[in-house]
């Protein structure tokens, strides 16, 4: 064995950080790429957001709810139930809510008043799970005592959704911090005394207050935009849950229109303000952390156009492919990733990475982007049978035919469609025989 030093010489091309991050934006669907410029947003000076419409989280409560109701002596029906105020959030049926509520507690430990007086407090609840009433008003109108009704409340404020018979926003926010383990004073203290402040958009005050940078102050808003502030939408529900589409198209004059559905998230820019300070400070090193976020913040604009160019791009290929399909005129065609790489002129994982969980809305529904491609054939003369759809109807047609007694196995089934053309692993028509609800062949004997 003969051992010394050799020099090899070879290229590699690696990734770098940002195109690293490039990818990853691509990957985002809508909500996740939020998330990602929020947390940007509260580290970076250089980017300032302009949003379309007031989040919730801004939103004074005074604004959404009256504040001058009185509770009702009985548990009869509020008269404005039916007024559809447009600031409310449909919140859980209430019935099912108090059973939620009341199956937390147990009722051994009650007396017979208590377990009369709690269903009343249950009552009382706004739309969105605060008790904005005063124990002594509470004591007055059902007539228990007012000592009783705090004890229940106490008992009540314990129990799940966390922030549940909260007084206000604050308390509710508080009650969360805590079962969180959160133990940042400067944070409790934000929320105990300037949330007015952050409602109306007053950073300034809440950062001369606590002499805290403005930067300090939009991480804590961006931690306290993650709590709850309704604690009724954390209770456990049975609704439907909704679909948000990444990606808009409709058809018309016979041209598709598509648009990314992120208008919701607001319009993200360089602030101007610090790049014109720039240009008179003096201050080296304040002008080496703004140029340094400066070309951050601009290399994030550029990732999110070039995000959106290419999930257009590849969107109207899509269509132009799978036109009949999303006009309802016809099944879905084989379609490879591959494909549409090619003409694109981009990699393929361009594609995959472009359509990762990403739904797209049409006239007659909404559907996966992912779930429209697949596999293809090894011969381009036999595509028009490649799709699922119709190797699904093959399968049921040779099963179908099939001796009972002696059923077709995956192999079998495999052989049979290379007869008619079709190149398809058998781990494949095992896919497709479970995704129609088809037994094996031994249970399909079994069964006979």
């Amino acid at each position: 064995m003969n051992l010394g030093n050799r020099l090899i010489h070879e290229q590699r091309q690696l990734l770098s950080q940002r195109q690293m991050q490039s990818l990853q934006m691509l990957t985002c669907s809508n909500q996740e790429l939020n998330d990602l410029l929020a947390n940007e947003y509260a580290e970076n000076p250089m980017l300032e957001h302009i949003s379309t419409g007031r989040d919730d989280f801004f939103t004074n409560i005074d604004t959404l709810y009256e504040s001058g109701s009185t509770p009702r002596k009985n548990n009869s029906v509020w008269e404005d139930e039916d007024d559809q105020r447009k600031n409310d959030i449909p919140s859980k049926p209430v019935d099912a809510l108090k059973k939620d509520l009341l199956m937390q507690l147990h009722r051994e430990r009650y007396t017979e008043d208590q377990q009369q007086l709690i269903p009343f407090l249950i009552d009382c609840l706004d739309e969105s799970g605060f008790f904005p009433w005063d124990p002594g008003e509470i004591a007055r109108i059902s007539g228990y005592p007012e000592s009783m009704v705090r004890s229940c409340l106490e008992d009540l404020k314990e129990l799940e959704p966390t922030g549940v018979f909260s007084k206000d926003l604050s308390e509710c926010l508080l009650k969360q911090l805590e079962q969180q383990e959160v133990q940042d004073p400067i944070l409790c203290t934000i929320v105990c005394k300037y949330l007015p402040d952050i409602l109306k958009g007053q950073i300034s005050n809440v950062s001369r207050g606590l002499h805290l940078s403005t930067a300090a102050v939009r991480k804590y808003i961006v931690q306290i935009g993650k709590l709850n502030p309704r604690p009724v939408m954390n209770a456990p529900q049975e609704h439907t849950e909704y679909i948000v589409p990444d990606i808009m198209a409709w058809q018309k004059n016979g041209e598709w229109n598509i648009s990314l559905n992120d208008k919701w998230m607001g319009e993200y820019k360089l602030n101007q303000y610090y790049i014109e300070m720039m240009k008179t400070s003096s201050d080296q090193s304040l002008n080496t952390y703004f140029k340094s976020h400066l070309e951050r913040a601009r290399f994030l604009m550029q990732c999110v156009e070039q995000r959106r160019n290419t999930i257009l791009k590849i969107t109207q290929e899509i269509l132009r492919r799978q036109e009949a399909f999303f006009l309802n005129q016809g099944p879905l065609c084989p379609m490879t990733m591959q494909q549409v790489a090619e003409s694109l002129e981009i990699h393929p994982s361009t594609v995959s990475r472009a359509i990762r969980g990403k739904y797209l809305q049409y006239q007659y529904g909404t559907v996966l982007l992912r779930d429209l491609f697949s596999a293809g054939l090894s011969e381009p003369e036999n595509q028009d049978c490649a799709s699922p759809n119709k190797i699904h109807q093959i399968l049921r047609e040779l099963i179908a035919g099939e001796d009972k007694t002696k059923p077709l196995s995956d192999s079998a089934l495999v052989q049979a469609l290379e007869q008619q053309g079709i190149q398809i692993s058998r781990r494949t028509i095992a896919k497709y025989r479970c995704e129609m609800g088809i037994p094996n062949s031994d249970q399909r004997r079994y069964l006979a």
